[in-house]
């Protein structure tokens, strides 16, 4: 779990670049989605699919 505040900037087309640092530690099936109070959610794509239904 990441937790703490980081300020990044989305690019031109809207997209977030997440830092390699996490890009290593959270693989490639992470769905991000936006939460609450301006906080961005990631999720496992099993988990997504179980709370998708």
């Amino acid at each position: 779990m990441f937790m703490g505040e980081y300020h990044h900037n989305l690019d031109s087309k809207g997209r977030l670049i997440i830092p390699a640092k996490f890009r290593d530690q959270i693989g490639d099936e992470i769905i991000f989605t936006r939460g609450m109070e301006g906080c961005i959610f990631g999720y496992p794509q099993a988990e997504w699919q179980k709370n998708r239904s």
